[in-house]
């Protein structure tokens, strides 16, 4: 009978306990765990000690009838407005075409950018261009291009090249 007793005893030691939670939403709105039930809304939760097998979830069973979810249709969804491109100026896109002009001179054009673009008359654009050199580092130098009417022109800009001491043919 002693034997009996200490396998029971072994037996339930061994099953692990279930032990109940309550999760209860006090008056205030702020979620609460307690192992008493709930008095106004909440659910019980059933807890398990980890035992390493996934198994199906409980339903949860509430202690206080609550309302059922109103079901309403979903807002359609609203394609985002791109974001506006700033345009550029005139002289922006003069000072584009400029380096565009000179890239092909550069030893890494496709790092090449251009600041302080400015006419120095109405026809000629001045920039310094800032390019990488054969060590990696960047380097500047002065350019100029010709606009006749607002329109780009590679004749005189070639002359303009020359006398800033371009490589041009």
């Amino acid at each position: 009978m002693l034997r009996l007793i200490a396998l029971s005893v072994a037996v339930l030691a061994v099953t692990g306990p279930a032990w109940a939670v309550n999760k209860c939403i006090g008056p205030d709105g702020k979620t609460v765990f307690q192992d008493a039930p709930c008095a106004g809304k909440g659910e019980k939760i059933e807890v398990r000690p980890a035992s390493g097998n996934v198994s199906q979830p409980v339903a949860p069973a509430t202690t206080a009838a609550a309302p059922a979810p109103v079901q309403t249709a979903a807002p359609p969804i609203q394609p985002t407005p791109k974001p506006a491109t700033p345009s550029k100026s005139a002289l922006e896109i003069q000072a584009d075409q400029c380096l565009a002009w000179y890239k092909p001179l550069l030893r890494d054009p496709a790092n090449a950018y251009y600041t302080e673009p400015k006419f120095e008359d109405k026809r000629v654009l001045r920039m310094t261009l800032h390019a990488t050199n054969g060590f990696g580092g960047f380097v500047t130098k002065q350019a100029a291009c010709e606009f006749d009417n607002g329109k780009f022109s590679a004749d005189w800009t070639k002359i303009q090249a020359k006398r800033l001491e371009w490589g041009v043919n």
